[in-house]
């Protein structure tokens, strides 16, 4: 696990998308990130903290 990995995989699950079907996306393209931006640092900051931990405890295993 890494934190660029991890970073990455968030990246691309909360970028805003248009849905390629015209109907689909006249009727139901109301996501934006701005919506949910505190949401999201929160997410951000959750992800970051357990891949930190993560790297030091992998650390002091191989001490």
């Amino acid at each position: 696990m890494s934190i660029n990995g991890e970073l990455s995989r968030f990246r691309v699950k909360y970028k805003e998308k248009k849905p390629k079907d015209p109907t689909i996306a006249e009727k139901f393209n109301t996501y934006r990130f701005a919506d949910y931006k505190e949401q999201v640092i929160d997410l951000l900051q959750r992800v970051c903290t357990v891949s930190i931990e993560t790297m030091q405890i992998i650390q002091q295993i191989q001490v």
